[in-house]
Order: structure tokens, then C-alpha cells, then sequence
């Protein structure tokens, strides 16, 4: 009898068709997984160390809805483009009042290490990766990433907060979530034609870098971003195949998410927080008295790790096996959530004019400036 097989594909230039081989299940192979299983244990079992032994368990409880908002947030940072930003934003933001940038440097540092479980899990159970795209798109968007933080943030305030205001990050984050929805399902419907873009070109490579530096810049705002538009670009342009293009896209928003942690949780010490009686009372070594329900950013962290330790390979592991019909509708439904959302829990659309306006023309504007670029692709790409 003839050993069972699996399907590899070999990286191939964008759009053409993946060559497929096939390959022997192993005894190795057969491990693999086991393997990819064993980071989440580790770290799980790490955390467990770690906080008894600082004594934390206490403060872990107090911070519970950070880990049951992390439940399914951890999940969908595994299986679909938005990352686990795209639920630790708008349900700390939105439903729980804590401020947006304590909100952000969540999602980068739960992120930094659900995300770089699952890039481990993606690497070791072999799954299909676009990886230059990925070195590209990591490189563009930690630049990304970082003018954002010097350019618009401010340093010298807790938390390192940027001077948009926070109305403006939450509508710029619903925009974007709401474009993607709205080029996979262009996607999905175009399915079956010939591929426009076959090959690399300097136009290409140089798109691909605009369009991570971009979600590095929003990333820094919201907490995630990168993962988003890199995906979006691979997608939507160039037609590469979503459980292809979605763990390449998670590999990148690691790389940012630990950048996220390093800078902000820890050069900034937003992670060094000190609580007393319910009240935080000293953020890296700066004084204050702020509610630890909202500013606790260690106590939440803690809360989330060994949720996001599980949720993000299983996430990436569901998404491997779903249709490609169901991924699309999966991001439909989040995105239009996300909007309802912002509409009914964001005060400030009904106090501000130019916010409401600037809410309801994104919508329309960048979808469609995305739609014409997809109809342009071949020419705009140089293929």
C-alpha cells in the first residue's frame, strides 16, 4: 500500500499557479504539529511560574475580562487578517473605557505573543507562506511603524499616546476593517479568471512596501494594521490565495507586535505598573492615580497570555482548514460589526461634524479608491 501524502506548494511569483509535489507523511511530519503545540504549553507553563511566583493571581482575576475578551480575540488573530487587535481595540475602547492607547499597547504586546505562537505553529506545520513577501513587508512596516511613533506620538504623556485624538483612531480603524471586507469579497467573486499579476516587478515590490509602511503607521495607532494591509495587498491585487496570504500576513504582524512590546511595554514601561487599592499609582516610575480597571496594562496582559497562547493556533489552525468562501464571509461579518459599532458607542460622531464626515467618506472613498486600483492592477504593477 502506497504511504499517505500531503500537498505542498512551492513559492511561486504572485499570481501564477502554485506548483504542487507530493510529499511522504513522515514520521517527522506526523510530529510537526505535536511540535507547534509544545510553544504554547511552554509558555503557558512559563506564565503559570512567573505569576505565582510575583504573587499575581490575585491581580490576574481583578483583570478577567481582558482574558474573556482575549478569548475569541486570540482566535481571530490566528485565523483571519485582522489580528487580535481587531477585537482587543474596539471591546476595550468601546465597551470597557480604557483609553486608546493603553488599548494599543495591548494589542501589540497580547499580540507578541499570540501572533508569534501561531508564526511558530505556521513554520513548523509547514503551512504555504508567500516568505518574500514577508521579508519585504516586515522590513516596510517596522519603518511604518516607527515614524508613526516618533511622528505623531507624544512621549512625554502616559502611555505615549499619539496627537490624533482617539475619536479619529477609531474611525480610521473601522474604515480600514470595513475596506477589507470589501475587497475580499471582490475577491471572491472575480475567483476563476486567469491571474493579471504573474510575476515581480520593481512596481510591485514597491506597492507591497507602501502598503505595509502604512499599516505599520496605522498599527502604532490602533495595535494592529500591518497584518491588514499587507494582507489586503496580496489578496486584492495580485491574487494570491487568502490561506496562503493570511499566515504570510500574521508572520509580519508578529514581527511588529514584538516591536510593540519591546518599545512600548518595556524601553516606555508601560508594562511597569504598580496598582494600590484599585487605583494605578505609578507607570514607569512616573507617578499617577489612574482606575486599574482601565490602566492596568500588566494586570491585563497577564489576564490575556495564556489565552492567546492557545486561541491564536487554533485560530491559525481552523483557518487552514476552512473554505476560502467562509474566510471572506468570516471577515464580512467582523468588519460590518465593527462599523454598527463605532456608529452607535461613539458619542463624538454626534458631536463632531468633521468626524461624522470624515466616518461616512472613508467608507465610501477608500473602498472604491481600492476597487479602481484592482481594476488597474496590471498596468499600475508593471506585469
Amino acid at each position: 500500500m502506497p504511504p499517505p501524502i500531503v500537498l505542498a506548494a512551492s513559492e511561486d511569483d504572485f499570481g501564477a499557479p502554485m506548483q504542487i509535489r507530493e510529499t511522504p507523511l513522515t514520521g517527522a511530519t506526523r510530529l510537526t504539529p505535536r511540535v507547534a503545540w509544545a510553544a504554547s504549553a511552554g509558555v503557558t507553563v512559563t506564565w503559570a511560574v512567573a505569576v505565582i511566583a510575583a504573587g499575581q493571581l490575585g491581580r490576574v482575576a481583578d483583570n478577567w475580562e481582558a482574558g474573556a475578551t482575549m478569548l475569541f480575540g486570540s482566535f481571530l488573530a490566528g485565523s483571519s487578517p485582522e489580528g487580535g487587535g481587531a477585537v482587543a481595540f474596539p471591546v476595550l475602547t468601546k465597551g470597557l473605557d480604557v483609553s486608546a492607547p493603553v488599548a494599543r499597547t495591548f494589542g501589540l504586546c497580547i499580540q507578541a505573543v499570540g501572533m508569534t505562537v501561531a508564526a511558530i505553529s505556521i513554520v513548523l506545520c509547514r503551512r504555504q507562506v508567500h516568505w518574500r513577501s514577508a521579508a519585504i513587508a516586515t522590513t516596510a512596516a517596522v519603518a511604518g511603524f516607527l515614524a508613526s511613533v516618533f511622528l505623531v506620538g507624544e512621549p512625554d504623556q502616559l502611555f505615549w499616546p499619539p496627537s490624533i485624538g482617539t475619536p479619529w483612531v477609531k474611525a480610521t480603524f473601522s474604515i480600514l476593517l470595513a475596506t477589507t471586507s470589501v475587497m475580499m469579497v471582490r475577491h471572491l467573486r472575480s475567483r476563476g479568471g486567469p491571474p493579471l499579476v504573474t510575476r515581480w516587478t520593481r512596481r510591485a515590490e514597491a506597492a507591497l512596501v507602501l502598503a505595509a509602511i502604512v499599516g505599520g503607521f496605522v498599527s502604532a495607532l490602533t495595535g494592529t494594521g500591518a497584518n491588514i494591509l499587507v494582507f489586503l495587498f496580496l489578496v486584492a491585487l495580485v491574487d494570491v490565495n487568502p490561506k496562503v496570504a493570511l499566515p504570510t500576513a500574521i508572520i509580519v504582524m508578529a514581527a511588529v507586535s514584538v516591536l510593540g512590546l519591546v518599545l512600548f511595554g518595556l524601553v516606555d514601561g508601560q508594562l511597569d505598573t504598580t496598582v494600590a487599592d484599585g487605583v494605578v499609582t505609578s507607570v514607569g516610575g512616573v507617578e499617577t492615580s489612574l482606575d486599574a480597571s482601565t490602566a492596568d496594562l500588566l494586570g491585563l496582559w497577564l489576564a490575556a497570555v495564556p489565552i492567546v497562547a492557545w486561541g491564536a493556533p487554533l485560530g491559525a489552525l481552523a483557518a487552514s482548514l476552512v473554505t476560502e468562501r467562509r474566510l471572506v464571509q468570516f471577515v464580512a461579518f467582523l468588519a460590518t460589526v465593527e462599523v454598527v459599532t463605532t456608529f452607535a458607542l461613539v458619542p463624538e460622531l454626534r458631536s463632531q461634524p468633521s468626524l461624522m464626515i470624515y466616518l461616512v467618506a472613508g467608507l465610501v472613498a477608500v473602498p472604491a479608491s481600492c476597487i479602481w486600483l484592482r481594476t488597474r492592477r496590471q498596468t499600475l504593477l508593471g506585469d
